[in-house]
């Protein structure tokens, strides 16, 4: 039955994947000389991208908090594995930063190329500062952009330091900062979702084998944008651990 699963649901995932290159590369036909314009279609597609992403592994998200968000704003959340990016992206409109190893895999680094994320090789200072130039000029745009300051994906159990350097687009721009808390219900220890110490393949695989996956998203008030961007990541980290740690009846500390 679970290898029945996971073979209906990749090929599910594999026509989503053609069906959304052929939506990318016409928009980059239609909309060559007007990118703002491109840009605007991308981050609606993206959302629907990744609600497709969640509808075929069936990724049930719960959302808390929120209230009134700001417009755009550098979105951060706690990484675990894969899911966070189809989570966040289900919910916001929203670009993406990603490692720049993701660029060379198969299909997805021509697809996450198409839908104009912001690639980062932080082992090269200039490319950092490229980076945040480029998610700064996002953001001034009225775009907002997702990181997982943590650097990488982890097992769950905490939320590491976040890396402060990209926060300083938000400070550039002018722009608040967004944390979110994401947190895996699935039970397992760690969660099916973490892909911490695991190569990507046997990660989706998990995935595609698993009957379903319950994912609470709780948005938590923005941070408002200062001249300190170490600031700007304490505070986020501190109140996405803090949102973290007191979900009710929860026994440890795994996702």
């Amino acid at each position: 039955m679970c290898l029945l699963r996971a073979s209906y649901r990749a090929l599910c995932l594999l026509l989503v994947c053609v069906a959304f290159t052929f939506i990318g590369i016409g928009l980059r036909l239609v909309f060559f000389r007007d990118e703002p314009a491109r840009r605007r279609y991308i981050v609606r597609f993206t959302r629907h991208w990744a609600r497709c992403f969640c509808f075929f592994l069936n990724i049930r998200v719960r959302v808390t908090g929120g209230g009134k968000l700001p417009a755009n704003a550098l979105i951060v959340a706690n990484h675990v594995g894969s899911p966070d990016i189809f989570v966040l992206g289900s919910r916001f409109e929203t670009f993406f930063v990603s490692k720049e190893e993701v660029r060379g895999w198969p299909l997805v680094g021509f697809l996450t190329g198409l839908g104009d994320t912001i690639f980062v090789n932080r082992s090269r200072r200039r490319q950092v500062a490229a980076t945040i130039a480029e998610m700064q000029n996002r953001l001034a745009d009225g775009f907002s952009v997702a990181l997982f300051p943590e650097g990488g994906a982890t097992d769950g159990a905490e939320v590491i330091p976040f890396k402060s350097s990209h926060f300083q687009a938000a400070v550039l721009a002018g722009r608040p900062v967004l944390p979110v808390m994401i947190h895996y219900l699935n039970g397992g220890t760690p969660s099916v979702a973490c892909w911490y110490n695991k190569n990507f393949f046997s990660h989706m695989l998990a995935l595609l084998r698993n009957a379903r996956l319950e994912v609470r998203m709780h948005i938590l008030p923005p941070v408002a944008c200062g001249e300190d961007r170490r600031f700007l990541a304490e505070e986020s980290r501190r109140r996405i651990r803090q949102a973290k740690t007191s979900i009710p009846g929860r026994p440890d500390g795994w996702a």
